[in-house]
Protein backbone atom coordinates (compact mmCIF):
# COMPACT_ATOMS: atom_id res chain seq x y z
CA UNK A 1 0.00 0.00 0.00
CA UNK A 2 2.80 2.29 0.74
CA UNK A 3 4.87 1.69 -2.45
CA UNK A 4 1.38 1.98 -4.32
CA UNK A 5 1.08 5.59 -2.32
CA UNK A 6 5.02 6.44 -3.23
CA UNK A 7 4.21 5.68 -6.94
CA UNK A 8 1.46 7.65 -7.74
CA UNK A 9 3.13 10.27 -5.82
CA UNK A 10 6.30 10.04 -7.87
CA UNK A 11 4.09 9.85 -11.11
CA UNK A 12 2.47 13.16 -10.36
CA UNK A 13 5.94 15.19 -9.10
CA UNK A 14 4.79 15.87 -5.69
CA UNK A 15 5.12 13.83 -2.26
CA UNK A 16 2.84 11.00 -1.01
CA UNK A 17 0.26 12.84 1.72
CA UNK A 18 0.31 9.82 4.20
CA UNK A 19 -0.36 9.72 7.93
CA UNK A 20 -0.59 6.92 10.15
CA UNK A 21 -3.42 6.67 12.00
CA UNK A 22 -4.51 5.69 16.08
CA UNK A 23 -4.34 1.58 14.44
CA UNK A 24 -1.09 2.06 12.65
CA UNK A 25 -3.03 2.04 9.15
CA UNK A 26 -1.69 4.66 6.72
CA UNK A 27 -4.40 7.65 5.80
CA UNK A 28 -4.59 8.49 2.51
CA UNK A 29 -6.38 12.21 2.17
CA UNK A 30 -9.02 10.47 -0.38
CA UNK A 31 -9.84 8.58 2.93
CA UNK A 32 -11.20 11.63 5.09
CA UNK A 33 -14.90 12.22 4.02
CA UNK A 34 -14.85 16.08 3.13
CA UNK A 35 -17.93 18.39 5.23
CA UNK A 36 -18.75 21.44 5.16
CA UNK A 37 -21.11 23.64 7.10
CA UNK A 38 -21.01 26.45 4.67
CA UNK A 39 -23.87 28.68 4.72
CA UNK A 40 -25.39 31.79 3.23
CA UNK A 41 -28.49 33.96 3.32
CA UNK A 42 -28.94 34.38 0.02
CA UNK A 43 -31.98 32.97 -2.36
CA UNK A 44 -31.48 32.74 -5.42
CA UNK A 45 -34.86 32.61 -8.07
CA UNK A 46 -35.10 31.25 -11.03
CA UNK A 47 -38.01 30.28 -13.65
CA UNK A 48 -41.37 28.45 -12.48
CA UNK A 49 -40.68 29.05 -8.98
CA UNK A 50 -36.77 27.48 -8.74
CA UNK A 51 -35.06 28.37 -5.37
CA UNK A 52 -31.67 28.10 -4.86
CA UNK A 53 -30.27 27.68 -1.04
CA UNK A 54 -26.79 26.95 0.54
CA UNK A 55 -27.88 25.83 3.88
CA UNK A 56 -25.49 23.99 5.81
CA UNK A 57 -22.93 22.64 3.65
CA UNK A 58 -25.26 21.42 0.82
CA UNK A 59 -26.89 23.32 -1.94
CA UNK A 60 -31.00 23.25 -2.03
CA UNK A 61 -32.22 23.26 -5.37
CA UNK A 62 -36.32 23.50 -5.23
CA UNK A 63 -38.75 23.45 -7.98
CA UNK A 64 -42.21 22.73 -7.54
CA UNK A 65 -42.58 20.13 -4.67
CA UNK A 66 -39.53 18.49 -5.10
CA UNK A 67 -36.22 19.66 -2.96
CA UNK A 68 -32.58 18.55 -4.23
CA UNK A 69 -30.10 18.03 -1.61
CA UNK A 70 -26.38 18.52 -3.05
CA UNK A 71 -23.52 18.84 -1.15
CA UNK A 72 -20.60 20.71 -1.75
CA UNK A 73 -18.67 18.11 -1.72
CA UNK A 74 -20.19 16.64 -4.73
CA UNK A 75 -19.63 19.81 -6.63
CA UNK A 76 -16.84 20.21 -9.11
CA UNK A 77 -17.43 23.33 -10.16
CA UNK A 78 -19.53 26.61 -10.31
CA UNK A 79 -20.17 28.47 -13.89
CA UNK A 80 -21.77 31.39 -15.16
CA UNK A 81 -23.54 30.89 -18.49
CA UNK A 82 -25.53 32.08 -20.52
CA UNK A 83 -26.75 35.43 -22.27
CA UNK A 84 -26.01 38.38 -20.08
CA UNK A 85 -24.67 35.54 -17.08
CA UNK A 86 -27.97 35.21 -15.94
CA UNK A 87 -27.78 31.18 -15.57
CA UNK A 88 -26.25 29.15 -12.87
CA UNK A 89 -24.51 26.01 -14.07
CA UNK A 90 -23.65 23.67 -10.93
CA UNK A 91 -21.54 21.14 -12.48
CA UNK A 92 -20.99 17.47 -10.85
CA UNK A 93 -18.11 15.73 -9.85
CA UNK A 94 -17.95 12.33 -11.91
CA UNK A 95 -16.01 9.94 -13.96
CA UNK A 96 -12.81 11.14 -16.06
CA UNK A 97 -14.23 10.10 -19.41
CA UNK A 98 -17.73 10.73 -18.52
CA UNK A 99 -20.21 13.96 -18.94
CA UNK A 100 -20.59 15.50 -15.64
CA UNK A 101 -24.23 16.06 -14.64
CA UNK A 102 -25.33 19.61 -14.42
CA UNK A 103 -28.11 21.76 -12.81
CA UNK A 104 -29.03 24.89 -14.46
CA UNK A 105 -31.31 27.58 -12.98
CA UNK A 106 -32.08 30.89 -15.26
CA UNK A 107 -32.69 34.11 -13.38
CA UNK A 108 -33.26 37.45 -14.24
CA UNK A 109 -30.89 39.53 -12.15
CA UNK A 110 -27.17 38.87 -13.87
CA UNK A 111 -25.97 40.45 -9.82
CA UNK A 112 -27.87 37.90 -7.98
CA UNK A 113 -26.67 34.66 -10.23
CA UNK A 114 -22.78 36.39 -9.51
CA UNK A 115 -23.43 36.81 -6.30
CA UNK A 116 -25.04 33.10 -5.49
CA UNK A 117 -21.84 31.80 -7.97
CA UNK A 118 -19.14 33.19 -5.91
CA UNK A 119 -20.63 32.27 -2.27
CA UNK A 120 -20.95 28.74 -3.77
CA UNK A 121 -17.54 28.62 -5.37
CA UNK A 122 -15.81 29.71 -1.79
CA UNK A 123 -18.04 26.85 -0.05
CA UNK A 124 -16.22 24.50 -2.46
CA UNK A 125 -13.88 21.87 -0.47
CA UNK A 126 -10.14 21.85 -1.63
CA UNK A 127 -9.24 18.54 -3.81
CA UNK A 128 -5.98 17.09 -3.82
CA UNK A 129 -5.21 16.37 -7.78
CA UNK A 130 -4.94 12.11 -7.25
CA UNK A 131 -7.79 12.05 -5.31
CA UNK A 132 -10.42 9.98 -6.57
CA UNK A 133 -14.03 11.47 -7.10
CA UNK A 134 -16.95 9.46 -6.33
CA UNK A 135 -19.35 10.41 -8.49
CA UNK A 136 -21.74 13.46 -7.74
CA UNK A 137 -25.16 12.22 -8.33
CA UNK A 138 -24.78 9.41 -5.84
CA UNK A 139 -24.77 12.28 -2.98
CA UNK A 140 -27.76 13.62 -4.16
CA UNK A 141 -30.86 13.01 -2.27
CA UNK A 142 -34.06 13.89 -3.33
CA UNK A 143 -36.92 15.01 -1.12
CA UNK A 144 -40.61 14.96 -2.30
CA UNK A 145 -43.05 17.58 -0.23
CA UNK A 146 -46.71 16.64 0.41
CA UNK A 147 -49.11 17.64 -1.97
CA UNK A 148 -51.15 20.54 -0.90
CA UNK A 149 -54.85 19.45 -0.86
CA UNK A 150 -58.09 21.61 -1.51
CA UNK A 151 -59.91 21.93 2.12
CA UNK A 152 -62.87 18.97 1.85
CA UNK A 153 -65.62 19.59 4.08
CA UNK A 154 -64.38 18.18 7.28
CA UNK A 155 -61.86 20.68 7.20
CA UNK A 156 -64.40 23.43 6.65
CA UNK A 157 -66.31 22.84 9.15
CA UNK A 158 -63.49 22.34 11.52
CA UNK A 159 -63.64 26.31 12.04
CA UNK A 160 -62.07 28.15 14.62
CA UNK A 161 -64.28 28.47 18.12
CA UNK A 162 -64.23 32.49 17.79
CA UNK A 163 -66.05 32.26 13.70
CA UNK A 164 -68.37 29.55 15.49
CA UNK A 165 -69.59 31.98 17.56
CA UNK A 166 -69.74 34.99 15.83
CA UNK A 167 -71.74 32.83 12.92
CA UNK A 168 -73.90 31.54 15.70
CA UNK A 169 -74.79 35.00 16.91
CA UNK A 170 -75.35 36.22 13.36
CA UNK A 171 -78.18 33.46 12.84
CA UNK A 172 -80.00 33.92 15.93
CA UNK A 173 -79.93 37.76 15.08
CA UNK A 174 -81.48 36.94 12.03
CA UNK A 175 -83.88 34.78 13.47
CA UNK A 176 -85.30 37.50 15.82
CA UNK A 177 -85.51 40.00 13.32
CA UNK A 178 -87.08 37.76 10.82
CA UNK A 179 -89.82 37.15 13.73
CA UNK A 180 -90.15 40.47 14.68
CA UNK A 181 -89.00 39.93 18.02
CA UNK A 182 -87.60 42.98 18.46
CA UNK A 183 -87.21 43.01 22.17
CA UNK A 184 -85.00 39.54 22.16
CA UNK A 185 -83.24 40.95 19.40
CA UNK A 186 -82.23 44.47 21.44
CA UNK A 187 -80.96 41.43 24.36
CA UNK A 188 -78.92 39.51 21.80
CA UNK A 189 -77.76 42.51 20.91
CA UNK A 190 -75.74 43.47 24.11
CA UNK A 191 -75.18 39.34 24.70
CA UNK A 192 -71.79 39.48 23.10
CA UNK A 193 -71.09 42.74 25.02
CA UNK A 194 -71.04 41.44 28.25
CA UNK A 195 -70.16 38.18 27.69
CA UNK A 196 -67.06 39.37 25.71
CA UNK A 197 -66.13 41.52 28.49
CA UNK A 198 -66.54 38.89 30.83
CA UNK A 199 -64.53 36.12 29.03
CA UNK A 200 -61.76 38.67 28.19
CA UNK A 201 -61.75 39.36 31.73
CA UNK A 202 -61.88 35.77 32.66
CA UNK A 203 -57.91 34.66 32.14
CA UNK A 204 -56.88 37.96 33.47
CA UNK A 205 -58.59 37.15 37.06
CA UNK A 206 -57.78 33.31 37.14
CA UNK A 207 -53.94 33.69 36.59
CA UNK A 208 -53.85 37.30 38.99
CA UNK A 209 -55.43 34.75 41.66
CA UNK A 210 -53.54 31.62 40.73
CA UNK A 211 -50.35 33.40 41.35
CA UNK A 212 -51.09 35.06 44.09
CA UNK A 213 -52.79 31.71 45.57
CA UNK A 214 -49.14 30.00 44.83
CA UNK A 215 -46.98 32.14 46.10
CA UNK A 216 -49.10 32.81 49.44
CA UNK A 217 -49.13 29.06 49.71
CA UNK A 218 -45.63 27.84 48.27
CA UNK A 219 -43.64 30.60 47.66
CA UNK A 220 -39.64 30.79 48.98
CA UNK A 221 -38.69 34.42 50.05
CA UNK A 222 -35.32 35.40 49.25
CA UNK A 223 -33.80 39.04 49.43
CA UNK A 224 -33.45 41.05 45.77
CA UNK A 225 -32.08 44.07 45.08
CA UNK A 226 -33.01 46.25 43.12
CA UNK A 227 -31.22 46.49 39.10
CA UNK A 228 -32.85 49.85 37.52
CA UNK A 229 -36.23 51.27 36.08
CA UNK A 230 -37.73 49.56 33.34
CA UNK A 231 -37.63 52.83 31.60
CA UNK A 232 -33.27 52.84 31.12
CA UNK A 233 -34.00 49.28 31.24
CA UNK A 234 -33.68 47.75 27.96
CA UNK A 235 -36.48 45.75 27.19
CA UNK A 236 -38.57 46.50 30.17
CA UNK A 237 -40.55 49.05 28.95
CA UNK A 238 -43.50 47.77 30.74
CA UNK A 239 -42.05 47.47 34.28
CA UNK A 240 -41.31 50.28 36.25
CA UNK A 241 -39.23 48.17 38.53
CA UNK A 242 -36.31 45.34 38.30
CA UNK A 243 -35.30 43.51 41.17
CA UNK A 244 -32.19 40.90 40.45
CA UNK A 245 -32.38 37.60 43.07
CA UNK A 246 -31.18 34.28 43.46
CA UNK A 247 -33.28 31.12 43.67
CA UNK A 248 -32.29 28.44 46.28
CA UNK A 249 -30.48 26.37 43.18
CA UNK A 250 -28.23 29.46 42.77
CA UNK A 251 -29.83 30.36 39.64
CA UNK A 252 -29.89 34.62 38.48
CA UNK A 253 -33.69 35.49 38.42
CA UNK A 254 -35.34 38.62 38.17
CA UNK A 255 -38.55 40.14 38.96
CA UNK A 256 -40.09 42.94 36.91
CA UNK A 257 -43.59 44.93 37.55
CA UNK A 258 -44.69 48.01 39.17
CA UNK A 259 -44.56 47.32 42.62
CA UNK A 260 -41.30 47.98 44.10
CA UNK A 261 -39.16 51.61 44.87
CA UNK A 262 -36.65 50.55 47.79
CA UNK A 263 -33.56 49.41 46.89
CA UNK A 264 -33.75 45.77 48.44
CA UNK A 265 -36.92 43.89 48.99
CA UNK A 266 -38.15 40.26 49.96
CA UNK A 267 -39.27 38.80 46.53
CA UNK A 268 -41.60 35.43 46.79
CA UNK A 269 -41.07 33.04 43.72
CA UNK A 270 -42.93 29.57 42.69
CA UNK A 271 -39.96 26.98 42.93
CA UNK A 272 -41.84 25.14 40.71
CA UNK A 273 -41.87 27.87 38.35
CA UNK A 274 -39.60 30.59 39.20
CA UNK A 275 -40.51 33.04 36.42
CA UNK A 276 -43.76 33.67 38.91
CA UNK A 277 -42.62 36.10 41.70
CA UNK A 278 -43.95 38.63 43.44
CA UNK A 279 -42.95 41.60 46.20
CA UNK A 280 -43.37 39.45 49.07
CA UNK A 281 -45.83 42.43 50.72
CA UNK A 282 -47.72 42.50 47.34
CA UNK A 283 -48.53 38.12 47.96
CA UNK A 284 -51.90 38.77 49.57
CA UNK A 285 -52.73 41.53 47.71
CA UNK A 286 -52.28 40.11 44.25
CA UNK A 287 -54.90 37.15 45.40
CA UNK A 288 -57.45 39.39 47.07
CA UNK A 289 -57.08 41.63 43.51
CA UNK A 290 -57.52 38.74 41.46
CA UNK A 291 -60.51 37.40 43.40
CA UNK A 292 -62.12 40.98 43.17
CA UNK A 293 -61.54 40.79 39.44
CA UNK A 294 -63.15 37.71 39.51
CA UNK A 295 -66.23 38.52 41.90
CA UNK A 296 -66.97 41.61 41.06
CA UNK A 297 -66.68 42.15 37.21
CA UNK A 298 -66.28 38.82 35.49
CA UNK A 299 -69.19 36.95 37.48
CA UNK A 300 -72.42 39.82 36.86
CA UNK A 301 -70.78 40.29 33.06
CA UNK A 302 -71.15 36.51 32.88
CA UNK A 303 -73.93 36.14 34.20
CA UNK A 304 -75.69 39.64 32.58
CA UNK A 305 -74.72 37.87 29.53
CA UNK A 306 -76.40 34.29 29.90
CA UNK A 307 -79.83 36.42 31.70
CA UNK A 308 -80.23 38.19 28.03
CA UNK A 309 -79.47 35.39 25.92
CA UNK A 310 -82.15 33.50 27.74
CA UNK A 311 -84.86 36.36 27.51
CA UNK A 312 -83.58 36.97 23.79
CA UNK A 313 -84.56 33.22 23.27
CA UNK A 314 -87.81 33.38 25.33
CA UNK A 315 -89.33 36.28 23.43
CA UNK A 316 -87.90 34.33 20.08
CA UNK A 317 -89.66 31.34 20.72
CA UNK A 318 -92.84 33.21 22.37
CA UNK A 319 -92.51 31.80 25.96
CA UNK A 320 -94.74 35.17 26.91
CA UNK A 321 -92.47 35.54 29.85
CA UNK A 322 -92.44 39.44 28.32
CA UNK A 323 -92.89 41.90 25.35
CA UNK A 324 -92.10 45.05 23.85
CA UNK A 325 -95.56 46.29 24.19
CA UNK A 326 -95.80 45.96 27.99
CA UNK A 327 -93.60 48.96 28.61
Amino acid sequence: MLTRDLLRARRSGGECRTRPTAHGRLERPWDRRVTSTASSPLVLHGRLGQRARLRSGELLLESGREVRRVPVAAIDRVEVRGRGGRRLAVVLTGPENGVPETYLLTSRSRIAVERFATVLSEALPVRDAAEPQVPGPRRVTVERRERRTRPGWRRILAVEPGTAVAAAFCLVMVALLVTGSWAGALCWLFVPLLGGAGVSLTSLGWKTARDGWVLVTRGITVDGRRKNSGSIDHGDTDALYVYLFTDTDGAPRAYRGSNGGRDEEEITYDPRDPGVSQLRRRTVAQLVAGLALLLVLVLPLLAGGVVLGLLAFADLFGFGFWSLGEF
